[in-house]
């Protein structure tokens, strides 16, 4: 039993772990408000939804924490030692945007206005196209004076004493260098908001970096090109991404319900929202592909509208069922995390019949039992109209699909089932015979043909399970086949068990017509079959007393 000190031990290294895992997942929408800050004007729609999001991730972290706070490595941010972000770009790296100034540590407490927030931002963004010889980032921060944020700088920035003034490019390059901390080699655990002391140069190559042209000013050579702009703006598009397709999508409901009467401007919306509703599901966004879907079809049941209008959105439903679609979702199944289940039982809410097919073949895919359970309830419902195309999964070479569609035909309980079960009297799989003979039983009297069938089967459990349900389900007509057998010259030989369902099986007609027959046994004494014969006396008697019962 662990003691009170390694409980609490257990316990601290997981609050840690916590707040790691939540600083990790805060830095990642700082960066990305960052990013956006830098692209956008401060009246632009998608900085404030990133703006947005980052007020509510605080909102959140605060909640369960006190304080936000990042020490400043090179190229690293760390949290108690751990790294929670790294780029070993200068240009991009948001550590070295700190780091360079002489911060070492950042800390955002409880509290924040995000006022504060926006100014800090402003701040940062300002830092990109600082004069370095007027003004840097570290005084910009003091000159805030911020209520809720505060930094640890190092003394070289702030108390450096003497300047050095280089006379030559090579001890520019030597007097570019920087004291690092938790950078890569041997380190030593500290208490938060300590910095560690070792020596690291800033990334080799630093003159390739910072090359200027003739007559370019440093600030001019560490400016973004055009290219690098575009690349930074198709990254914070694709980070905004998700909010764009809802907004978009909504413009285009709007613009469908406006359409007149081209019939090629219906096929392009068609074709469009059916690639919209593919990427999101080959990245596995199963719930907004759902919103999408929810949106078309509270519109249609909502609103007045032509009837091309609803064709158009009818037809996007139903791609919903095409093969392409359930495969794709069927990746996502295999997908694990608890929250990846409701949105995938939703989008199954708008399948059709066209569906059935892909999801069997769906079925014979899939691993999880539970997942497995599923589509066969849904196959269920998708197929009670119509159980011919399950038909052909009866013959596949995955026995545990065969059993699954039989599961399925039992469920639905159609009549027209047993003509398509007489190729699976002798299937090879145990279990497939045992199901088939579970279903025929459901069947009642319908069944009673291919039952007989399995009187015959190699498995003495069959045979016996075969006989029972003949009985039960044919009555008076299960006599002759029974008796058959019973008095086959071999009969007596078999399992005891065997032969008392078959007995029993006559007992269950209820046939006056079996009485003799049962008599006759019941009298018969022989010296050459011994103890099996016996049993056969046995059972003969007992199956008498069910018809003086």
């Amino acid at each position: 039993m662990k003691s009170l000190e390694d409980q609490l031990d257990i316990s601290e290294e997981k609050e840690i772990e916590e707040k790691v895992k939540s600083t990790k997942a805060l830095i990642q929408t700082f960066l990305q408000t960052l990013k956006a800050f830098r692209l956008y004007e401060a009246d632009h729609p998608i900085l404030s939804k990133f703006l947005e999001r980052l007020r509510r991730d605080f909102d959140q972290y605060f909640d369960a924490f006190d304080s936000f706070s990042l020490q400043v490595g090179e190229h690293r941010l760390h949290y108690r030692g751990n790294v929670v972000y790294e780029n070993q770009d200068v240009k991009e790296s948001l550590a070295f945007l700190f780091f360079k100034d002489g911060v070492r540590e950042l800390q955002f407490s409880k509290g924040l206005e995000f006022e504060e927030m926006i100014d800090f931002l402003n701040i940062v963004r300002k830092s990109d196209s600082l004069n370095r010889m007027e003004d840097d980032l570290v005084t910009l921060l003091w000159e805030k004076d911020f209520s809720h944020i505060t930094f640890t700088t190092v003394d070289e920035f702030l108390e450096g004493g003497a300047t050095f003034v280089p006379a030559t490019e090579e001890d520019l390059i030597k007097g570019s260098e920087f004291k690092g901390s938790w950078e890569e080699g041997p380190q030593e655990k500290v208490e938060e908001g300590e910095a560690e002391s070792s020596q690291v140069p800033v990334t080799e190559g630093l003159q390739q970096v910072i090359n200027p042209a003739p007559g370019q000013s440093l600030v001019q050579a560490c400016q973004l090109t055009p290219a690098e702009s575009e690349v930074i703006h198709r990254d914070a598009r694709q980070e905004e991404q998700a909010d764009y397709i809802y907004v978009l999508i909504d413009n285009l409901i709007e613009i469908l319900l406006h359409l007149g009467e081209d019939v090629d401007a219906y096929e392009n919306m068609i074709s469009y929202f059916d690639r919209v509703i593919q990427y999101l599901l080959e990245q596995k966004e199963v719930g907004k592909a759902v919103a999408l879907l929810k949106s078309l079809n509270e519109t249609m049941e909502s609103i007045m509208m032509k009837d091309k209008q609803i064709f158009a959105i009818q037809r996007i439903l139903e791609k919903t069922s095409s093969p392409r679609y359930i495969e794709l979702l069927g990746k996502a199944m295999k997908e694990k995390g608890e929250g990846k289940v409701e949105p995938i039982l939703q989008y199954f809410r708008f399948l059709t019949n066209q569906a059935v097919e892909p999801l069997c073949l769906l079925l014979g895919e899939l691993e999880s039992g539970r997942w497995r359970k599923v589509i066969c309830d849904q196959v269920v419902e998708l197929s009670r109209g119509e159980i011919q195309p399950l038909s052909k999964f009866l013959s596949d070479p995955n026995a545990l699909l065969v059993c699954q569609i039989l599961y399925i035909l039992e469920k639905i309980g159609s009549p027209a089932t047993v003509k398509y079960l007489g190729g699976l009297v002798g299937h090879q799989d145990l279990k497939v015979r045992e199901e088939t003979l579970h279903v025929l039983d459901k069947l009642g009297e319908k069944g009673k043909d291919l039952v007989k069938k399995f009187l015959m089967d190699s498995v003495s459990g069959i045979r016996a399970k075969a006989a029972l349900l003949l009985a039960r389900n044919a009555k008076g007509e299960a006599v002759k086949p029974l008796t058959e057998i019973i008095l086959s010259e071999d009969f007596y030989k078999r399992d005891y068990s065997e032969k008392v369902s078959f007995f029993r099986a006559l007992g269950e007609t209820k046939s006056e017509e079996v009485i003799p027959i049962l008599q006759k046994i019941a009298k018969k004494r022989t010296w050459f079959q011994g103890e099996k014969w016996n049993e056969m006396r046995q059972c003969a008697t007992n199956t008498l007393k069910m018809f003086d019962a």
